[in-house]
């Protein structure tokens, strides 16, 4: 259900409700067919929790988005001078195939989460525990507090994929409750504009005061 459809569907309701409340003669047909004030109020009361959880969830996914950029932005930075030191290894390390294997560059970089960060932890981990490669490495321009500053970039990319997935657990959670507020806002709202209309059949004017005269 698109978000204009959901405003469209809530604003019907509102119209609906608040003017049966607010109109004397309107009220006084309805509580004749077992729609009395207290029981318009049920409506509302529908309409407001629908309402309110489809702002929430609005908000939710406003957070969600937030979070996703700023997983893309931090796996961005931290995968830049990784794979920048990983080519540089890469041809220092050709000959030397234990080193090679030490700092995990085999193969290709992975495309899984999990698996794209061991693979960068073992090599930075490898990396600042080596001397010698720290050493080979100062000498092409790379210090150890640039690989201290680029292994950090890691934790923080660990962590916007942590906050990315809990925004997409409370999105989820809103959706379902969107998804039962609304079917009880529509339930409540159908079985009323059915006895309207049947209420109402012979004053089409009032029909259109609560929006449905041509539903």
């Amino acid at each position: 259900m698109s978000s204009r459809s959901i405003a469209n569907r809530l604003e019907a309701a509102r119209l609906a409700l608040t003017n049966a409340l607010a109109e004397s003669e309107l009220l006084t047909a309805l509580a004749q067919c077992g729609y009395d004030e207290a029981r318009l109020q049920q409506g509302k009361s529908h309409y407001e929790s629908a309402l309110a959880v489809w702002q929430s969830q609005q908000q939710k996914q406003s957070r969600r988005r937030a979070a996703v950029l700023a997983c893309n932005q931090a796996d961005a930075a931290a995968t830049h001078p990784y794979m920048r030191s990983v080519k540089l290894c890469r041809i220092l390390y050709r000959d030397d195939l234990v080193t090679y294997r030490a700092l995990g560059l085999v193969g290709i970089r992975s495309r899984s989460f999990a698996t794209k960060v061991a693979q960068m932890r073992l090599f930075y981990t490898t990396a600042l525990g080596s001397p010698q490669i720290l050493a080979t490495l100062a000498d092409y321009g790379v210090s150890e507090s640039q690989l201290q500053a680029d292994f950090a970039l890691v934790a923080v990319l660990e962590s916007a994929r942590s906050r990315r997935e809990v925004e997409n657990g409370a999105v989820q959670d809103a959706t379902q409750s969107r998804l039962q507020a609304f079917s009880a806002l529509e339930r409540w709202m159908g079985d009323f504009a059915s006895i309207a209309r049947l209420a109402l059949e012979e004053s089409p004017q009032r029909l259109e005061m609560l929006g449905l005269a041509h539903s």
